[in-house]
């Protein structure tokens, strides 16, 4: 018996995908699954060999991440040893396949949803004859989310491209060994692939069909899969296990499922689901040595696998349910019972049905599944029917600018209960909640000539687990302009024209219409000769709001300015101040002086009046002249003299 002893150069592949790179395909993040090189002489010339190089990336076909065409590194180094010679190659894509799932048991539904691309990448090299050989490697990110067996370190970060922003993932290393020279090796190749899928509590069983083009036996042995990988070393670095996992029990310490080291079968029944990670260390044995050992790295994804149907629903708005969006395989059989009591005619054959409850209530939905070799599997579910649910709301009208709208909730829910009630205020600011009571008040806030609309919308939840919405939009409308201005004194001979600026969006009236030039005009001319009170009503835009005002006009000659002719300013709140009264002037000042001429007041309004002081001194008895300046009808200048009486 010839026993061995070889070392190692290094090839590593990296697959980093740059910024910027055009190799880059748009491919969810974490693509790996799985992955193997397989190296094959092809001929001999003095002291090197040429090899041709393939590497088989097993990848997730949902990902979205970027892939770039990997590049071959050659490092001669053995026993973790510097390389002495770097070679480099790059690889060309020639084949990708569509990976079937494994062959299952009849009465298995449901299978993992598993979507595997085999990519296959090749390139032709001439490596010099060393004597430590060679050892290929990848290293690059990202491994397929959600691993159940291994730790997400941090050292085995790594990162990925989605839609060219970088993306985080867990890095991981692919590797192979190519002894020396002297031993003249092919490496196994696998001649069966799958995407390797599984069911808790159904056998399992995927044997790795490995053919060696020499003849060796081979020997097969779990591994520990290997974690980020610097290019350019030479240390492989294992990944850590998650607690209750190993590399050599990578389903979980005490499982069923086994490896037989002899013929490569992984059979058991699975007990735990979600996403496996197995490395393999494939021993090629010749003349009874170890003469080389192929590396291997594959992905289980093991699922509950039943029939199952969506969480338990409910509908207020419909008594129609429509049972769709589950996972089953719609090409299987169907019979569905609607749980309805005492009646016999609530089933269905379709995958997707649709079912119409006669009376509000809840009901066990039960569907039964048949594959075609006539294994049945049954799942249940709840369906909450309550169509009787009606949101609505309303509001007292009219809404006039000054007045909270008033809402009242008219929703209601007879087969269950109304729980909890949200207003919202939706503006181009978005959304604000101002009540959660069933009738609350809004205030607003309006300064418009126009009608403004306030969307409000009602959300209203139930003790069945449902809600229901509507909005709707008052309109606030504005009051009308009616202020008349204050009474007054006219000529009976000139009348008085209303002093209000009329609107084309409002409708006026007066009353009583006696000396009224027009009842329905804003500044209609009033004559007379008797004193009399009217009463101005305007509807504004729509009839909608009113608004109204008073006047009272006495009527004397004019235009004039009257003035009395004494007052007494003793604090008796009689006669105690001296002011004007004009009829059709407009007045601009009213003074009085002294004997001596010193002016002792002036004003140009009726509302101020002469207390009889001068700075706060009560002037004495005498008499004193006023003078009133203004306009007339017409613009007529205006002016009057006149003496008065003051007596203490």
């Amino acid at each position: 018996m010839r026993t061995t002893v070889f070392t190692y150069v290094w090839i590593a592949v990296s697959l980093s995908c740059f910024l910027g790179s055009r190799l880059c395909a748009q491919t969810i993040g974490g693509q790996f699954m799985g992955g193997e090189f397989r190296y094959e002489r092809v001929g001999s010339s003095g002291n090197a060999t040429s090899y041709k190089i393939t590497f088989y990336l097993y990848r997730n076909c949902n990902s979205f991440a970027e892939l770039e065409i990997p590049k071959v590194f050659f490092y001669n180094s053995g026993n973790s040893q510097p390389p002495t010679k770097v070679f480099r190659l790059k690889l060309t894509q020639t084949n990708k396949t569509r990976l079937q799932a494994n062959t299952q048991e009849n009465c298995v539904f449901n299978l993992p949803a598993v979507c595997s691309d085999k990519i296959e990448f090749t390139g032709f090299i001439e490596l010099p004859h060393d004597p430590n050989g060679y050892l290929i490697y990848v290293s690059s990110c990202c491994r397929n989310n959600g691993q159940k067996n291994i730790f997400p370190e941090s050292w085995t970060g790594g990162i990925e491209l989605i839609g060219g922003a970088p993306e985080p993932g867990q890095a991981l290393t692919y590797y192979e060994r190519i002894p020396p020279e002297s031993i003249l090796n092919n490496s196994p190749f696998t001649s069966n692939d799958s995407a390797l899928v599984g069911c808790v509590g159904k056998p399992f069983k995927y044997k790795l069909s490995c053919v060696d083009p020499d003849g060796d036996d081979l020997i097969f042995d779990f591994s520990e899969a290997t974690g980020k990988t610097e290019v350019g070393t030479v240390v492989l670095r294992p990944v850590t296990y998650q607690n209750g996992y190993s590399s050599y029990e990578p389903f979980g310490i005490g499982s069923t499922i086994t490896l037989n080291r002899s013929t490569g079968e992984l059979s058991g029944v699975p007990t735990i689901t979600g996403v496996f990670t197995v490395a393999l260390d494939i021993s090629e044995i010749r003349n009874g040595q170890k003469i080389a050992v192929h590396r291997k790295e594959i992905e289980l994804n093991i699922g509950t696998c039943k029939a199952s149907l969506n969480p338990s629903s409910v509908t207020c708005s419909t008594p129609t349910v429509a049972f769709a969006g589950h996972a089953n395989n719609p090409a299987l059989s169907y019979h569905w019972d609607f749980g309805v009591p005492n009646v016999q005619s609530d089933t269905s054959i379709s995958p997707y049905p649709i079912f119409t409850y006669p009376a509000a209530g809840t009901y066990t939905v039960t569907m039964v599944i048949t594959n075609e070799k006539g294994c049945k599997d049954t799942a249940r579910t709840m369906a909450g029917v309550f169509p009787d649910l009606k949101v609505d709301f309303d509001w007292k009208t009219p809404v006039c600018n000054g007045t909270p709208i008033q809402l009242f909730d008219r929703s209601s829910f007879p087969s269950s209960q109304i729980t909890s009630y949200q207003w919202n205020y939706i503006s181009r600011n978005g959304s604000v909640v101002f009540s959660r009571q069933n009738d609350p008040l809004f205030g607003y806030q309006f300064n418009d000539t126009v009608p403004v609309g306030y969307s409000i919308m009602l959300t209203v939840n139930t003790n069945r687990g449902c809600s229901a919405v509507i909005t709707k939009v008052p309109f606030v409308y504005p009051i009308p302009e009616a202020y008349l201005g204050k009474d007054t004194t006219v000529s009976s001979d000139l009348g008085y024209e209303i002093p209000l600026k009329p609107s084309t969006q409002n409708k006026y009236l007066w009353t009583p219409s006696t000396g009224v030039s027009d009842t329905r005009i804003a500044n209609p001319l009033i004559k007379g000769t008797s004193n009399q009170c009217y009463q101005l009503k305007v509807w504004g835009k729509d009839s909608v709001c009113t608004n109204t005002d008073n006047i009272c006009i006495s009527y004397a000659k004019g235009p004039d300015v009257y003035v009395a002719s004494g007052f007494t300013p003793n604090g008796d709140w009689l006669n105690d101040r001296l002011s004007f009264k004009a009829v059709q002037v407009q007045v601009s000042s009213f003074e009085i002086f002294n004997r001596s001429g010193q002016r002792v007041f002036s004003s140009n309004t009726e509302l101020k009046g002469w207390d009889g002081k001068v700075k706060g001194v009560l002037q004495d008895t005498g008499v004193y002249v006023w003078v009133v300046k203004g306009k007339g009808p017409g613009g007529v200048t205006f002016t009057k003299t006149g003496t008065v009486l003051l007596i203490r």
